[in-house]
C-alpha cells in the first residue's frame, strides 16, 4: 500500500495566501526561500490553492478575484484539501462542490470523527500557537515531556485522531510527542537547519509514529472477519499478501512495538501474529502475564 502525500500544512498554505493578500503577486523563488521548500513542493502547494490562485506569468502567482456569477471550489476546496476529504468521499469534483451548501443544509450526509481530546487544564491552543511559530523560525525548544527535560528541534503538529502530536527530532532522532503531555516549553533564540531526508519522511507518511526505522509485521485475519481489513486499512501500511478461503495474510509496517500492539489485542481472539518472531512472543507473553494476573 502507498501512503498518500497530502500533508500539506496549513501554516504553509495560510501564509502563502497572506502573501498574496499582502504583495498581490509572489514568485515561486520567494516562497522556496521563506519557507525552506523544494520548488517541487512550492509546485504542489499552488496546485493545492489553484482553485483561488493563478499564474501570472514568470513564475509569479496572484489571488484570483471572484466576479460576480462567478462559482467554483473557490476557499471551501482549500479547506477541504488540508482536512483530507478525499479520505472521506470516492468524488471531490465540481458537482461535490457545487451541492457543498446544500448538503450541509439538508444534513442526510454526516461524517462522524472521534471525540475531542481531554486535555483538562492545559492549554492545547497555547502549545499550538507556540510550536507553529518554533516551527516556521526553525528554532530549537526545551521541553519537559514525561518528567524529563528534552531539547528539540520541532518539524510539524498532526492531529490524529483528534489527539495532537509534535514531530520533531531529539539528537537527530525522528520523534513524536503528544501535546497533553508536555509540561512546560521554552522556544530558544537557537535555531536549527531542517533535514531535507525528515522533510521528505514526514511528507510521505501521515502518521505519529512516522520514524526512519520501521519493521515488517506478518498477520493472519480468518475470513470471518476479513471484510474488515479489505474495505479499510486497519493496520498502519497494510498490504495483502495472500487470500485464500480461510483468511488472508496481510504485511503491515510499524515504528515501534506499542504502535502494533494495542491494535493486535483488539482483534483477540481473531488474528495471529506471524512473523516477527520477537514481537509473535511478546503478543503471547503479554496475554499469558494477564492471564496468570488475573486468576
Amino acid at each position: 500500500m502507498t501512503i498518500p502525500t497530502r500533508s500539506r500544512s496549513a501554516e504553509r498554505l495560510v501564509d502563502i495566501l497572506l502573501e498574496l493578500h499582502l504583495h498581490g503577486v509572489v514568485t515561486r523563488q520567494a516562497l522556496m526561500h521563506k519557507f525552506n521548500i523544494t520548488e517541487r513542493t512550492v509546485y504542489r502547494d499552488l496546485n493545492a490553492l489553484s482553485p483561488i490562485v493563478e499564474r501570472c506569468g514568470d513564475g509569479q502567482y496572484r489571488l484570483i478575484h471572484t466576479r460576480p456569477g462567478q462559482s467554483g471550489p473557490g476557499l471551501h476546496h482549500v479547506i477541504a484539501n488540508f482536512l483530507n476529504v478525499d479520505d472521506f468521499f470516492p468524488a471531490t469534483g465540481r458537482e461535490f462542490w457545487d451541492k457543498l451548501e446544500s448538503r450541509v443544509e439538508e444534513n442526510h450526509i454526516m461524517i462522524l470523527g472521534n471525540d475531542a481530546e481531554r486535555t483538562g487544564p492545559k492549554d492545547i491552543h497555547g502549545l499550538l500557537a507556540a510550536f507553529e511559530k518554533a516551527i516556521k523560525g526553525q528554532q530549537v525548544c526545551q521541553i519537559l515531556y514525561k518528567g524529563k527535560s528534552r531539547k528539540i528541534n520541532p518539524y510539524k503538529v498532526i492531529n490524529k485522531k483528534n489527539i495532537w502530536y509534535l514531530q520533531a527530532t531529539e539528537e537527530k532522532r525522528l520523534k513524536s510527542f503528544s501535546l497533553s503531555l508536555i509540561q512546560w516549553l521554552d522556544i530558544r533564540s537557537e535555531t536549527f537547519t531542517p533535514d531535507n531526508d525528515t522533510l521528505d519522511l514526514l511528507e510521505k507518511n501521515l502518521d505519529p509514529w512516522v520514524s526512519e526505522e520501521t519493521f515488517e509485521v506478518d498477520v493472519f485475519i480468518p475470513t470471518s472477519i476479513a471484510h474488515y481489513f479489505t474495505r479499510r486499512d486497519l493496520l498502519p501500511g497494510q498490504q495483502i499478501l495472500a487470500q485464500e478461503r480461510q483468511g488472508i495474510t496481510l504485511r503491515c509496517h510499524a515504528a515501534h512495538e506499542n504502535q502494533i500492539l494495542p491494535l493486535l489485542f483488539y482483534w483477540l481472539p481473531n488474528i495471529q501474529v506471524l512473523e516477527p518472531a520477537w514481537l509473535k512472543q511478546k503478543f503471547v507473553g503479554t496475554l499469558e502475564n494477564y492471564l496468570a494476573s488475573a486468576e
